[in-house]
C-alpha cells in the first residue's frame, strides 16, 4: 500500500533511505548521562525532617538557612500547603510567591523547591542534581505526621541514595503549655511530634522566665526522654545540632531520668543481660507493633483539630535500641508500625537498651512480649 504523504492528514511519516557504500555508519554508545539515583559513586545524602506548629518558628528557620552564610549545602522542601504562616513561605523566604515546583539555587549555595503534593517527586528532581548539596532538609505543615514521611525512606527504592537522618520538632516556647491546657487532658499533634523527634528545638525562650522554661523542658521530657533539646531564640539554631545527627544509624543509651507529669505519651527504657535471637526480636516487634496495634490516625474526620484521637490502648510511635544477639549487635529503628534492623559494631555500647514511645504504654506488656526489663 502506497501513501501519499502530502495529501495525507496524518503526521508524516519518515523515509528510510539507504546508506551509501562509502559513509560512515554512526556507532551506538553508551550514554554519557548517569542515573543518579543508582550512582554507587555518589555517596548517600542524609535528610532531615523538621515540624511543629504554625508559629514555632519554622519559617525563620528556613530563611535563615536559605540567605545566611553558613558554609552548608543544604536543599529544602518547603510545603506549600496549610494556612497563616504557611502559605506565606514563599514570598517569606524570598523565592518570590508564583507556584513552582521547580528547584531554585539560592544566593549562598542552597537550593529551595516548593511542593503542593507528594514531596517524593521533589526528591527524585533534586537527585539529578547530587553534587550541589550535602543535606536534604523537609518542612512539614504544622498539623503534618512526620512518621508517615519518615517511613518512605524504607520503603521507596527510588530514594535509595538518601536514607533519614532525624526528626527535627520546633516548638514555641511561650505558648507550648497553653496548647496543653487547652487540650483539656486530650493528646495533640504537639505531644506525638515531640514523641517522633529525635531533637526538639525549644524557640522563643527570650519570651519566658527560667522557671517556665524548667517547666516545659520537664514537659518534653515526660513525653520523649531520648530526645536531645536545643535551646534558641529567632530560631537561630548550630545547624551542627539538626543535620548530620544520624539518629537512625546510631542510638545511644537514652536519658534515664524520668519525669513525674501527667500525659498519655511517654518514654519506656528496657534492657536485658541476655544474648537474643535475632528471630525472636522480630518476632515481639511484629507482635507489639502489627497484631497489638490500634490505629490511630491523625483527625481524619476533624481537619485543622489540634487534638488526634485517644482510644485509651497501647500504640507505639517510636523506638531505637542496640541489641546483642547470638551473631553479634544489632541496631533497631522504627516509627509507628515499620521498623529496621542493621548489623552494627558492638564498640563502646555500655549495654543493650530498648526504647519505647507511644501512647499508653504498658510495661507489663512490653516486659512479656521481648522478655526484657524496663530499665
Amino acid at each position: 500500500m502506497l501513501v501519499d504523504v502530502q495529501d495525507s492528514d496524518e503526521e508524516e511519516v519518515p523515509v528510510l533511505v539507504p546508506v551509501e557504500q562509502d559513509e560512515e555508519v554512526p556507532a551506538l554508545v553508551e550514554s554519557s548521562g548517569t542515573n543518579n539515583l543508582l550512582d554507587d559513586n555518589i555517596p548517600d545524602i542524609p535528610v532531615t525532617i523538621i515540624t511543629g506548629y504554625l508559629g514555632a518558628g519554622k519559617t525563620t528557620l528556613l530563611t535563615y538557612i536559605l540567605k545566611e552564610q553558613h558554609g552548608k549545602r543544604i536543599a529544602v522542601i518547603v510545603n506549600e500547603y496549610g494556612e497563616g504562616e504557611a502559605v506565606e513561605q514563599p514570598g517569606a523566604l524570598g523565592v518570590g510567591n508564583e507556584k513552582y515546583e521547580e528547584w531554585l539555587e539560592m544566593t549562598n549555595g542552597c537550593l529551595c523547591c516548593a511542593v503542593k503534593s507528594n514531596a517524593v517527586m521533589a526528591l527524585e528532581k533534586l537527585m539529578e542534581k547530587s553534587g550541589k548539596f550535602d543535606y536534604v532538609l523537609i518542612e512539614t505543615t504544622g498539623l503534618a505526621d512526620p512518621g508517615n514521611i519518615g517511613q518512605t525512606f524504607w520503603v521507596d527504592e527510588g530514594l535509595s541514595k538518601l536514607y533519614l537522618d532525624g526528626i527535627v520538632t520546633m516548638c514555641d516556647a511561650y505558648n507550648i503549655d497553653k496548647t496543653f491546657q487547652e487540650a483539656g487532658g486530650k493528646l495533640t499533634e504537639c505531644e506525638r511530634q515531640i514523641a517522633l523527634a529525635d531533637v526538639v528545638i525549644l524557640n522563643k525562650l527570650d519570651l519566658i522566665t527560667t522557671a517556665q522554661k524548667e517547666k516545659v523542658k520537664q514537659r518534653i521530657q515526660s513525653i520523649n526522654s531520648s530526645c536531645d533539646i536545643q535551646y534558641t531564640t529567632h530560631s537561630r539554631v548550630d545547624l551542627d545540632t539538626i543535620l548530620g545527627i544520624q539518629a537512625y544509624s546510631s542510638a545511644a543509651p537514652p536519658s534515664t531520668t524520668e519525669h513525674n507529669i501527667s500525659s498519655a505519651i511517654s518514654t519506656v527504657t528496657m534492657t536485658t543481660d541476655c544474648i537474643l535471637k535475632r528471630g525472636d526480636i522480630e518476632g515481639a516487634l511484629e507482635t507489639l507493633l502489627w497484631e497489638d496495634a490500634d490505629s490511630i490516625e491523625s483527625d481524619n474526620n476533624n481537619k485543622g483539630s489540634h487534638e488526634i484521637e485517644d482510644t485509651g490502648k497501647m500504640k507505639i510511635l517510636r523506638l531505637k535500641g542496640k541489641l546483642k544477639t547470638a551473631d553479634g549487635w544489632i541496631m533497631v529503628q522504627g516509627v509507628r508500625d515499620m521498623f529496621d534492623i542493621t548489623e552494627i559494631s558492638g564498640d563502646n555500647i555500655p549495654y543493650q537498651h530498648l526504647v519505647f514511645i507511644g501512647i499508653h504504654l504498658d510495661r507489663k506488656r512490653l516486659c512479656d512480649v521481648t522478655k526484657m526489663r524496663v530499665r
